[in-house]
């Protein structure tokens, strides 16, 4: 009886390692990575009512419509925390947070050209 449960347990554990593996291949499609986003970084500037955010490497971030209204109140100079959304809507992947209660979903719109300071 003993074998017989330790071979039957051998092969639900291996059949089901692999179907674990297949699941995560089929699921998977162009976007299969995550991004090690930078703990945070300082507004450059908010453009369009909440619409779009620039912060100070040049990323321009576009906000998810419902919270447009919460990073429209954000000022230059403010700094906002870059978190993963681990369930995303409308590729709206990353969380933008101000402070305790001041959150943003944003997905990346582009970069910005910054000016050269006279830093080196």
């Amino acid at each position: 009886m003993v074998p017989v449960l330790v071979a039957v347990l051998v092969w639900f554990s291996t059949n089901s390692a692999s179907a674990q593996a297949q699941a995560t291949a089929v699921g998977c499609n162009w976007h299969c990575y995550r991004v090690a986003l930078p703990l945070g970084l300082a507004i450059r500037e908010v453009i369009d009512d909440g619409s779009f955010v620039t912060l100070e490497d040049g990323s321009v971030w576009e906000i998810r419509l419902s919270q447009r209204p919460v990073a429209s109140s954000w000022q230059p100079g403010d700094f906002v925390q870059l978190k993963t959304v681990w369930a995303p809507v409308d590729r709206f992947e990353t969380l933008l947070a101000h402070g305790d209660s001041d959150r943003a979903e944003a997905r990346l719109a582009g970069r910005k050209q910054l000016a050269a300071s006279g830093h080196q």
